[in-house]
């Protein structure tokens, strides 16, 4: 009978373990996210972060935050907290990208670097308080990527206390082909448009000149007829003058006259 109680408070004690052990492994497990702007080789870029808060943090002060890139040739050694230009608590993690509800700047006490540019540590004064299922962002710029790849980069809420890690994917790509391919295809559309649009211009440019021509045509060909006419009525009106003063009945019985007188004057001699 002990024997039997005995095998049976081992077996619960070992259930409870096992129970214990997992609900610790859960806790330990926090989600992380990492993204460059650019994701280029080589460029320098805008890193996003963000982690969020497991249960061993709940309600513990925000105190600070690292980021670990010494599994990847990226270079942080320039980051300062000029760079940073986010960092704060999305709580409950209900927002996307790098949308905070408490903004943390105002807390930010300062921003280190160590491991030869492989490590950056953001520094805050604890104002602000940690909640489970928080999410806490990071936006910073003025670091160097690494190669093309897929890297693990280790995130970490309070490193000064730790056991808050997580673990986050960066991936640096090259530029797109397809993208290439879009630019020479708008570049050729643009090139089409303008050629239509200079022609379309030429054609009304060229109708305008042929209507200014025939309109200049038009008003010479008035203006010879006219001085024509009037020119030939002047020469008809001076020969009308010429012919009426010719043919006048006075003048020739003027003539007449003149011959009988004197006729009259030599008969008169002769008496």
């Amino acid at each position: 009978m002990t024997s039997r109680i005995s095998r049976s408070l081992i077996a619960a004690l070992l259930a409870l373990t096992v129970v214990v052990g997992a609900s610790g492994l859960a806790a330990a497990a926090n989600t992380a996210t990492i993204s460059a702007e650019p994701s280029t080789p080589g460029d320098v870029s805008t890193h996003t972060v963000t982690e969020t808060v497991g249960s061993t943090l709940n309600t513990s002060s925000w105190n600070g935050f690292a980021v670990d890139y010494t599994n990847t040739s990226a270079d942080a050694s320039n980051v300062s907290a000029a760079d940073v230009q986010a960092i704060g608590i999305d709580r409950d993690g209900n927002s996307s990208g790098a949308a905070v509800d408490v903004n943390a700047s105002d807390d930010l006490e300062g921003v280190s670097v160590s491991n030869n540019g492989g490590t950056v540590t953001f520094s805050l004064g604890g104002s602000y308080s940690l909640y489970e299922g928080d999410e806490v962002v990071l936006v910073y710029g003025n670091v160097t990527n690494p190669e093309v790849g897929t890297y693990n980069v280790t995130t970490d809420i309070n490193p000064q206390s730790s056991g808050s890690e997580a673990v986050a994917s960066l991936t640096i790509e090259n530029e797109s082909t397809e993208n290439e391919t879009t630019t020479t295809t708008t570049t050729e559309n643009e090139t089409n448009t303008t050629s239509t649009t200079t022609s379309t211009t030429s054609e009304e440019t060229s109708t305008s000149t042929t209507t200014e021509e025939t309109s200049t045509s038009t008003t010479s060909t008035t203006e010879e007829t006219s001085t024509s006419t009037t020119e030939e009525t002047s020469t008809t009106e001076e020969s009308s003058e010429e012919t009426s003063s010719g043919s006048s009945p006075g003048f020739g019985a003027g003539l007449a006259l003149v011959a009988l007188a004197g006729a009259a004057l030599v008969a008169a001699r002769k008496r």
